[in-house]
């Protein structure tokens, strides 16, 4: 008989066979009418326990394998990590029982080894002195799978160590940590599956990039380049300096060895209150609304321009949809966190120290440090195409009758190609060009219900008609 009741397994019938052989020799020499009575003639001994409990004396062992089986399967089992912990099933991490093999174990009770043996294994059964182990069988991949969910909740991001110059400190650096899933799946496989079972999750250390020994290779007394904005700290600039300000003192004392590439966004990090941004005004498609950090697009435009003119490679770059009135067209660039980014490489042949500093409260000042220049970069720009703007009308209910207000200043759209020649000390020339394309802006004014169009000022300068009434070679340029 198999493990269905039908059909006995190879293995089985031949420990039945070697079983049956060694009964006769025994007959033969005398001692067949006592090993008649101990010795089973069925594959499954009486009694036999299987993962502790019994098995059943007739039918079909199947189905209670197969039992046990979905038992294994619904175990508990949690991960732990520190105070952390983790749940999950069994089955959900790859853990099973195979079947076949634990019925196969199961089989030999009884049926190997000396006809002397074999009494001994029956008897011990009959009493309920055997319990055959679970074999189990353990998906890695399944494991993997699962573990990826929890990397996260374990991942440390290192800090690179750094220099506050105006405190005159030295920020250390600190390690951080990822989930080491090969180690941790070992464990999972090594342990016995038992319910409510804990197991250790395995994290490996991320050494920082910058380490506090690195910093005392930084000439911070020698200025590669350097290159200041200005903005204004009343009004609608209240906000925008406060962002300015969080924005330069996350920045400020950053370390990039030779060939280290640095994220704007990864430094400074999401622009939320909590994380010192404060509301101001920021661009949203076409029009000026409010949200936190409005003003860090200054900070990256002026580190731009400071990191262009040390010759530093700009890895990746994004112009704002309108120029800026703090830079020149071409030297600004837009960061959005985390999609709009400016990415930098240190392409000089030693470390450099950015230095991002409010010089006056008006002002913000990028300083790249570590050295004398090693180039003169040329910089200058060509305006291709020019667009005018329109003038939108938005109709405000909560308005009182005959208010309006001009909510944006329009301005025009350029299409800019800009060009930096470096020249290096050593008598090498590179030429560097990128296209900036400033869409055009539109008028916006906000009105009460029921105001004619006729109402409003004048079209400014350089604006072209109404939305919705220009030309209709001009309708796909402008609607947005």
């Amino acid at each position: 008989m198999g493990i269905d009741g039908n059909e006995t397994a190879p293995g089985a019938r031949w420990v039945v066979t070697a079983l049956i052989l060694g009964v006769g020799v025994a007959v033969g020499v005398g001692g067949g009418i006592a090993a008649h009575r101990y010795v089973p003639r069925a594959p499954l001994v009486r009694g036999v326990d299987v993962g502790g409990k019994r098995m059943p004396d007739r039918g079909s062992p199947a189905p209670f394998l197969a039992s046990i089986a979905e038992g294994v399967r619904a175990r508990r089992v949690r991960f732990v990590h520190g105070e952390q912990g983790f749940d999950a099933t069994l089955g959900e991490v790859g853990v099973d029982v195979d079947v076949a093999a634990t019925y196969a174990a199961a089989a030999q009770i009884g049926h190997r080894g000396s006809v002397s043996r074999r009494v001994r294994e029956s008897e011990a059964a009959r009493r309920g002195g055997v319990d055959v182990a679970l074999v189990f069988t353990f998906d890695a991949a399944k494991a993997r799978a699962h573990r990826v969910p929890i990397a996260p909740a374990l991942a440390r991001a290192p800090v690179d160590a750094s220099l506050d110059l105006g405190a005159r400190t030295k920020r250390p650096d600190v390690d951080g940590a990822e989930l080491d899933v090969d180690a941790s799946v070992a464990n999972l496989e090594r342990s016995p599956h038992g319910d409510e079972d804990a197991v250790d999750l395995v994290t490996r250390p991320l050494r920082a990039r910058v380490t506090i020994d690195d910093l005392v290779k930084v000439d911070v007394e020698r200025v590669v380049s350097a290159y200041e904005t200005t903005f204004v700290t009343w009004g609608v600039g209240v906000g925008r300096s406060v962002n300015i300000r969080t924005a330069a003192g996350r920045l400020d004392g950053t370390v990039l060895q030779p060939g280290d590439s640095f994220s704007f966004n990864d430094r400074v990090g999401p622009r939320t209150q909590e994380r010192g941004f404060a509301l101001a005004p920021e661009i949203q498609g076409d029009e000026l609304t409010t949200g936190y950090g409005g003003g860090t697009c200054q900070v990256s435009s002026t580190l731009h321009a400071a990191a262009l003119f040390g010759a530093l490679e700009i890895v990746e770059r994004q112009a704002h949809s309108r120029p800026s009135a703090y830079t020149q067209m071409g030297l600004d660039a837009t960061v959005s966190y985390p999609l709009a980014d400016l990415r930098l490489r240190n392409s000089l042949p030693h470390p450099v120290l950015i230095h991002a500093f409010l010089p006056k409260p008006t002002a913000i000042r990028v300083e790249i440090l570590g050295g004398e220049p090693l180039a003169k970069v040329e910089y200058r720009y060509g305006v291709a195409n020019v667009e005018d703007f329109v003038r939108r009308i938005k109709v405000k209910p909560g308005l009182a009758p005959g208010k309006r207000i001009r909510h944006q200043k329009g301005s025009r759209g350029f299409d800019v190609t800009s060009f930096a020649t470096i020249r290096w000390a050593d008598g090498r020339v590179d030429e560097r060009h990128w296209f900036s394309g400033y869409r055009p802006a539109p008028e916006v004014f906000w009105v009460a219900p029921g105001t004619a169009e006729e109402d409003l000022p004048p079209l400014p300068e350089h604006a072209k008609g109404v939305e919705g009434k220009v030309a209709a070679a001009d309708a796909d340029t402008y609607a947005m």
